[in-house]
Parts: C-alpha cells; sequence; structure tokens
C-alpha cells in the first residue's frame, strides 16, 4: 500500500486552482501613470482597471429626481462637470445618491486599445463592496492612496494621495475581485431569470400539452373501441334475433313433423264413412283442418261419431250442401297431449 507526501497533495491542489483558474477567471489589465500590466482576475468578462489618481470622483445627490429620469440626469452632469473632450465614467448609485469617476477615455484608448472594448473600472470602485458605517479611511489601489470618509454606508467623499497617512485605517483593496453590479447587469441578471422562468413554465405548460394530447388521444382511441363494442353488441343482438326467429321457424316446422299431414289425411280419409268417395280439396294449416268431398247421403253425427274416435282431431263440424251433394269438414288438429 502506497501513500502520498504532502509535497504531491499540494501539487495536486495547485494544479487544481490553477486549472479553475484558467476556466473561471478573465484578463484584465491594470493601468496607471507609468505602466501597465496584464493579468487575470476572477470575473466572467475581460477589463481594464484604472488607477485612481488618473480618474476624478464626485458624489451627487440625486435623490429628489424621479428615479426613471436619474439616469439622464446623470448624463446632464457628466457633461457639467467633466472637464475631457470625451470622457470616460463609471457610476455607481446608493439609493439616490450616485458615486461617479470620469476620466479622459481618448487618452486611455491611446495608451491602451483595449479599453475601447472592455469596461472600463476605476480602482477604488471596488472598495465599494466592503463599505464603512462611519469615519474615514485609506484605500491602497494600483498606485497611491485614495481617502474616503463615509457615513451610513454611504461614501460622501474621497482624494487621492501619494502617501499614506499613519494615523487612518488602511483598506488593501484586492485587485483581483469582480467588479461591483452595475443597474444593467442587473437587469441582465433579472432578464435571464425571468427567462429561465419563463422557459421553466413554458417546458411545464408543454409537459401539461403533451400529457392533454396523451389524454385525448387515448379517449379518442376508448371512444373508437366503445364504438366499436357497441357495433359489435348490435350485430350480436341481431345474429341472436335472427338465431331466435329461425329457431321458431324451426321449431314450427318439427311441431308440423310431429303432426305429419299426410299421416292425419290418412287417417282421417280411412275414418270416413264410404259414400264419401270423392275428395274436392283441403286445407290444412296448424290448428285448423278443412276438406271438400262429395257424399250423397251424409249424415253428420256418423261423421262427427267415426272422426272423434280417431282421436286426431277434435271441435269437428260437418255442413251438408243438398244441392250438389257436397260437405264442408273442418275440424281441429290436437296435439300429442290432447290425443286419447
Amino acid at each position: 500500500m502506497t501513500t502520498s507526501s504532502p509535497s504531491t497533495t499540494s501539487s495536486l491542489v495547485s494544479r487544481l486552482n490553477r486549472w479553475l483558474s484558467r476556466r473561471c477567471s478573465s484578463q484584465q489589465w491594470t493601468v496607471d501613470r507609468l505602466r501597465i500590466a496584464q493579468q487575470p482576475y476572477a470575473g466572467l468578462r475581460p477589463r481594464v482597471l484604472l488607477s485612481r489618481d488618473l480618474s476624478l470622483h464626485f458624489n451627487l445627490d440625486l435623490g429628489k429626481i424621479p428615479a426613471n429620469k436619474r439616469p439622464q440626469a446623470l448624463q446632464q452632469q457628466l457633461l457639467l462637470l467633466s472637464p475631457f473632450s470625451e470622457p470616460g465614467h463609471y457610476a455607481s448609485w446608493q439609493g439616490g445618491r450616485a458615486q461617479l469617476w470620469i476620466w479622459d477615455q481618448n487618452t486611455l484608448v491611446q495608451r491602451l486599445p483595449q479599453a475601447a472594448r472592455y469596461s472600463v473600472l476605476p480602482d477604488s470602485a471596488l472598495s465599494l463592496t466592503r463599505p464603512l458605517d462611519e469615519g474615514e479611511r485609506l484605500v491602497a489601489g494600483i498606485n497611491g492612496y485614495e481617502w474616503q470618509r463615509w457615513r451610513d454606508n454611504r461614501l460622501l467623499d474621497s482624494r487621492w494621495s501619494a502617501t499614506a497617512d499613519a494615523q487612518l485605517a488602511q483598506l488593501d483593496l484586492d485587485l483581483s475581485l469582480r467588479s461591483p453590479m452595475q443597474a444593467a447587469d442587473r437587469q441582465l441578471l433579472q432578464g435571464i431569470a425571468l427567462a429561465g422562468i419563463a422557459a421553466i413554465l413554458l417546458a411545464g405548460l408543454l409537459i401539461q400539452a403533451g400529457a392533454w394530447l396523451s389524454l385525448d388521444r387515448q379517449q379518442q382511441r376508448l371512444t373508437a373501441q366503445l364504438e366499436q363494442l357497441e357495433e359489435g353488441n348490435q350485430l350480436q343482438a341481431q345474429a341472436r334475433r335472427r338465431a331466435l326467429h329461425s329457431r321458431d321457424l324451426w321449431l314450427t316446422r318439427q311441431a308440423l313433423l310431429d303432426h305429419s299431414q299426410s299421416e292425419l289425411i290418412t287417417r282421417i280419409g280411412e275414418a270416413l264413412p264410404p259414400s264419401a268417395n270423392l275428395w274436392q280439396r283441403y286445407d290444412y294449416q296448424p290448428g285448423r283442418l278443412q276438406i271438400f268431398l262429395r257424399d250423397p247421403s251424409p249424415d253428420p253425427r256418423d261423421y262427427v261419431r267415426r272422426l272423434n274416435a280417431t282421436g286426431l282431431v277434435g271441435d269437428v263440424q260437418v255442413q251438408p250442401e243438398p244441392r250438389n251433394d257436397m260437405v264442408t269438414l273442418q275440424a281441429v288438429p290436437l296435439a300429442d297431449g290432447q290425443r286419447r
């Protein structure tokens, strides 16, 4: 089993810190009267950090002006206060009070062309991230010192000095700090946040719309299946009715076969008296039998007695017609359970 030495662990940490620094930092140029230096800082965009001795500072109270008109009022003050033909400026708002730094942008661009593309920040503006409740202090910047006077966490006045006053507390600026957030940056972050919220809401809406469409398609599919089932039930009902009708017909025909017409007529013919020598026609239906025959001397009682004796028919009626020797015979065929 091997163990890593402290020097190896320190080397790994150092490399990791350098890798994170390269990935999460940008370049900045520090500018004073004599020199320009380039080094990384903990920011997302390149910037130019300007020494306090190259800028003028003004503390403007614009609290009586409506908030939506303060940027325009600041531009007007900039034109009045600037001694430069092409001024650059940086403003930081503390309520209705504006901390304003002004410098000669034309001269700065001549010395450092990158100042035309990237944001320019006075080094003393970094001290706004560490306000003072009350009192005075010195801030050590790129070159020299800045005397500051604070009250109620607001910067009231500042002056640059090449030497330090040993009686005042001193703040050494960390030149790698990020720039203080400006109103435009806040608006950008607010816009990004609102866009993110809108994207989340849109995603939720799309998910709900997709779920609704899925439910709608499922409902349509279930409706189609239900219609198919109803149609199938109707077809089954129709088939059942047809089957029942066919069954009734079969039962009727079976009943007719049970009471065979030929057998019944044969038995009836055998039971008739000998004088009934010629049949004109007969009509046989379930529940009724009618025979037209010739008999010169019919005896109705004899007909009734003979036919009742067969046990095949009942309710026998005999109607002679003397003019043409015809006899109309009517009877009701008996079912099996009614026969004797």
